[in-house]
Parts: structure tokens; sequence; C-alpha cells
């Protein structure tokens, strides 16, 4: 009789643990994080003259790759009060709508016009 008890027993957990998982809502799968980065950060190439010299920047998530004067340097961006703002060592990088200045070894402010952005 015991063993009768038992098997109806476990009987019942078993449907009763199938009825639940069948009742439940499977999950989306979901993006790794690195996938999910990719998909949030867009590398956007952007080309100003400044004072008549080529100057592009490389923008991905908050980086920035300067290439001016023969030189490259690597940019993180900062908190500004308007516009877009990235430092780097000795250098920074401002720029709002189609206008943008660079500062390199805190010489004159270099004053840049937009020429193209490509996406």
């Amino acid at each position: 009789m015991r063993i009768k008890v038992l098997s109806i027993r476990n009987s019942m957990m078993v449907c009763l643990m199938l009825g639940l998982t069948a009742c439940s809502t499977p999950q989306p799968e979901q993006a790794s994080e690195s996938e999910a980065s990719q998909i949030d950060t867009q590398t956007n190439v952007v080309y100003y003259l400044c004072e008549g010299a080529p100057m592009k920047i490389q923008f991905h998530g908050e980086e920035a790759l300067l290439n001016w004067n023969n030189k490259r340097y690597h940019l993180t961006q900062a908190i500004s009060a308007s516009g877009a703002y990235y430092l780097g060592e000795d250098v920074s990088f401002w720029s709002e709508k189609n206008k943008a200045a660079i500062e390199i070894d805190d010489i004159q402010e270099v004053k840049c016009q937009l020429v193209r952005v490509e996406s």
C-alpha cells in the first residue's frame, strides 16, 4: 500500500511540474553584451577643413580618433555645455552643428568648417 501511495504522489508531482512548465512563457533571447554595444555604437566619420588643412575624425561611442596634420589623437567624450566635446592627451576637440575647433598643446584654437559626414 505504501508503494502505491508513493508512486501516486510521484506521478502527481511530475504532472504538476509538467503543467507549470507548460504554462510559463518563454523568455526572448537576449543579445550578448558585446552584440548590444555594437548595436548601440556606430562609427561615424566626419571631415572638416581646419585653416586650409583637411581633418578627419571618427566617432565610435564615447571615443574618437582625430587625424590632422599627419598626426593621430585618441579622444574621449567629456561634458560640454553645448555641442560635443572630446579630450585627449594635450588635445581637445569641440563641435556644434557645422563648426568645430581643435586645441593642441594649449596653443591657439584652430577653427574648422564641416565638409561632410559619413555613417
